[in-house]
């Protein structure tokens, strides 16, 4: 025991300084480091000239967003995620002298303060502040909180030790419950587990090293979630960079459209000020022309003046009175004129108004643009935890039936490798030696038939009315109503073997370890270029998510992922001469084995879960099977004969 205290503190110590953590901060790669340290190191990064995006972890050299540019690499650090593991550890397990237990959440802002009372829900101590903030918040007054206990709690409990006792009654759980999946203790039995009969004890439990979920498949499913995590906050940290991008982008948009904003105002300023200009020319001319009639009306009435007083002194009577004559008869027409230039003359008065569209426009507007926000999710990734237990198929008993898929007209004996149902229960077969897709209905009485060009070899339903179906190099798409019916072929240029769908997407095996997939209008969206199975009659499934591949190798199944990767193959004699392969709603994968005679359910984690069928039910040399919508009737196909054999399962 002290053994392994000491190791626990020795894992309390930073893997930079090997001091006891202060201010444990924790990197994207889950290592922890205290912030000095961690500020330290990237400040070294920085100071060695390295500019980049990330910095790299000091223990697994893994990734971590680096700080930005106007950021201190201490700002950078104090804004790094806590490590509340590593703080409760701090608190509950290192020995202090005085064996006092301080206050958690002020742990968290480098405060000391002794905890008075502990949150059993949020597994915290807690001190009078934080207790009394603790009962008020909405989220957490409700919570089982633990006062004047604490000592005693800590000193025959660690934090990590409360994970082993009822957080209701603090008593250790003993006993599980399987009705309710719970873990009890005895007063959670007494209380609320009296009627429940699968009640067992956990120390049996523990002998036997599973109940339902074992110890592999839980850490599995936690390294998935952690994994998705990391994957969700990489994606998360690379929106910062491409917010800042996207930042410079419109920022250099909003310039630009500002300049032309700005050319765009000068021309309409240079057009206004030419039209201005041109108006005050041809006014200027018109009352210049005004000016000039009247200098020239007053030169005349001058000249006349003089004429007027020029007689008057020669004392001649006779010249003084046609000279008076004359400049009275020109008063009469200067008076004239006067009047009618009185009349045309005009004060020119100019002005400007501003053009009340722009005007409106310009008082609607509050900026040159608008900013619009577009959400983009990110791709989601799926997972399976649920710890639910398979319900594992079985055969009916004495539930086997036989029917003659043999038309009239057929030739050859019947050699089927793929089937389908529709979603009324109708059945289309594919008949190789044939050539031939046979459409039969729920009771597997014969319908109808399409012939083929060539040797039809798999079949798949697209949606509730359509099949596809590989024809020497082609995929033929065909409706299902009455009749059967060619809709269309996709040329796909090379020898197609195996095909499946997955949301009207169709996946189909081209040999050469390839397989294509298609969406609805013909384009190729997909390739998976490096798996394995065999070129000669490659067959193959897809998972009900659409996020694995299952297809057969030899004498196994393998399980892959969209991208080509290998995730699991479950290989045994069970499966000898691997060939048809189906996976019902359960994610349970039924292969057949030509050779083995055999039908073997098999999990898409590559385990097996047992033999359906085999030679005891009938089977001779079993080569496709077909499983209905509601998953309770199997057909199995078998080489060289006319008789589907069906089962119904339970």
């Amino acid at each position: 025991m002290a053994e392994n205290k000491e190791a626990t503190y020795r894992q309390l110590n930073c893997p930079i300084c090997l001091e006891t953590f202060e201010s444990p901060k924790v990197l994207i790669c889950l290592h922890t480091f205290c912030e000095k340290c961690i500020c330290k190191h990237a400040r070294s990064l920085k100071g060695e000239g390295i500019h980049s995006s990330t910095i790299t972890c000091p223990i697994c050299r893994n990734p971590t967003l680096a700080p930005a540019a106007d950021q201190t690499p201490e700002e950078w650090a104090a804004k790094l995620g806590i490590n509340s593991i590593v703080l409760s550890l701090l608190a509950s397990d290192q020995p202090n002298k005085d064996d006092s237990v301080y206050c958690q959440p002020c742990l968290i802002l480098a405060k000391q303060n002794i905890s008075v009372a502990y949150c059993v829900t949020c597994s915290e101590y807690l001190c009078n502040g934080c207790y009394s903030c603790h009962k008020s918040f909405k989220v957490s007054k409700d919570h089982t909180i633990t006062v004047n206990s604490v000592s005693v709690l800590h000193s025959s409990n660690s934090s990590q030790d409360n994970m082993y006792r009822c957080s209701i009654h603090w008593k250790q759980f003993k006993y599980y419950c399987s009705n309710h999946k719970e873990l009890c203790c005895s007063e959670c039995i007494i209380k609320d587990h009296r009627k429940c009969d699968e009640v067992l004890l956990i120390k049996d439990l523990s002998r036997s090293g599973k109940e339902g979920q074992d110890f592999k498949q839980v850490l599995e499913k936690l390294e998935t979630v952690k994994t998705m995590f990391i994957t969700l906050l990489e994606s998360t940290s690379k929106i910062i960079d491409s917010i800042e991008q996207q930042k410079i982008a419109i920022t250099r948009s909003i310039q630009d459209w500002t300049i032309k904003i700005k050319e765009f105002i000068d021309r309409l300023e240079t057009a206004s000020l030419q039209e201005l200009d041109q108006l005050c020319k041809l006014e200027k001319i018109k009352v210049s022309d005004e000016i000039v009639a009247c200098k020239s009306a007053i030169a005349a009435i001058e000249t006349s003046d003089e004429m007027l007083v020029s007689s008057r002194k020669s004392d001649n009577g006779t010249k003084m009175f046609i000279t008076m004559t004359k400049v009275s008869r020109q008063v009469q027409k200067y008076w004239e004129k006067y009047k009618t230039m009185e009349n045309s003359t005009e004060i020119v008065g100019l002005d400007f108004h501003f053009d009340s569209f722009c005007e409106g426009i310009i008082q609607t507007l509050s900026s040159i643009g608008t900013l619009t926000r577009t959400v983009i999710k990110i791709p989601k990734l799926s997972a399976d935890l649920t710890f639910a237990k398979t319900k594992i198929p079985t055969i009916q008993q004495d539930s086997m039936v036989t029917f003659n898929a043999k038309i009239h007209d057929d030739k050859n004996i019947f050699n089927i490798y793929s089937g389908v149902f529709l979603i009324d229960e109708r059945l289309v077969l594919c008949d190789r030696a044939n050539n031939k897709l046979k459409l039969f209905d729920r009771y597997f009485q014969f319908v109808s038939h399409l012939t083929m060009e060539n040797e039809p070899r798999h079949l798949c339903r697209v949606d509730e009315s359509t099949v596809a179906v590989t024809v020497y190099k082609d995929i033929k798409l065909v409706s299902v109503t009455n009749k059967l019916t060619l809709l269309r072929s996709i040329s796909v240029g090379k020898q197609c073997y195996g095909i499946a769908s997955y949301q009207h997407n169709i996946i189909v095996d081209i040999g050469g370890n390839s397989l294509l997939t298609y969406d609805p209008s013909d384009e190729i969206i997909n390739r998976i270029m490096s798996y394995d199975s065999l070129v000669w009659d490659n067959t193959h499934c897809v998972s009900q998510d659409g996020q694995r591949i299952y297809y057969t190798r030899r004498n196994a199944v393998v399980t892959m992922d969209m991208k080509g990767n290998k995730l699991h193959k479950f290989k045994s004699n069970d499966l000898k001469g691997a060939s048809g392969i189906i996976v019902d709603k359960q994610g349970i994968i039924f292969c057949c084995g030509t050779e083995s005679k055999t039908v073997t359910m098999v999990t898409s984690e590559g385990r097996q879960l047992g033999v359906l069928l085999s030679r005891d039910h009938g089977l001779e040399y079993p080569s496709g099977i077909c499983l209905n919508n509601r998953n309770d009737t199997i057909l199995v196909f078998e080489e060289g004969s006319n008789d589907v054999k069906v089962f119904k399962i339970s």
